[in-house]
């Protein structure tokens, strides 16, 4: 299973960034565009499903605890493709504001995982979409910008490093 870690600060109450991560969180799935008014927070075990291009989202709520967090479990589609996606969202209070941190865990069926750098560069940029629209939507605090810090950990501890400066051609790695 691949995991990838995206992290954000936001300078904003919890109550009001929860209720901003809904409204993302639900657009694409079970609302069909971006609403001005907040929406209820989502009960657990509500279902969805949305068709964009060629693949097809099918989700569930598996948890949601306002203000906290909220955890999604989805399968997107692309045939042959198939991929199991579960996001967890969850805010914590620091000094000024909340941090936000996203962790989606990616598992793969057999032809998805061949092209395993397409879907976690797509799983990758959609997280980091999801963190953009909950910024847009909450006004910024006076005097601050929030920081964005996004990491992506493919459950390997090891990384090698190449050195492309090597007398045959060939990389060599450290």
């Amino acid at each position: 299973m691949l995991r990838q870690r995206h992290e954000a600060r936001l300078h904003r109450p919890m109550a009001e960034a929860f209720a901003a991560l809904v409204n993302a969180a639900a657009r694409g799935r079970w609302a069909t565009r971006l609403l001005e008014a907040p929406l209820p927070p989502p009960r657990a075990g509500m279902s969805y499903e949305q068709q964009r291009g060629s693949v097809l989202r099918r989700g569930r709520v598996v948890q949601c605890i306002p203000p906290v967090s909220i955890t999604l479990r989805e399968t997107l589609h692309d045939p042959p493709c198939r991929v199991e996606l579960r996001l967890r969202w969850r805010l914590e209070p620091v000094e000024a504001g909340c941090f936000l941190r996203l962790d989606a865990g990616i598992d793969l069926n057999g032809p998805a995982s061949l092209r395993r750098r397409h879907w976690s560069g797509r799983i990758r940029a959609h997280c980091l979409r999801m963190i953009d629209a909950l910024r847009s939507s909450l006004p910024p605090a006076e005097g601050q910008d929030g920081s964005l810090v996004s990491g992506q950990n493919t459950g390997s501890s090891s990384i090698a490093v190449t050195n492309v400066k090597s007398v045959n051609g060939t990389p060599t790695l450290r």
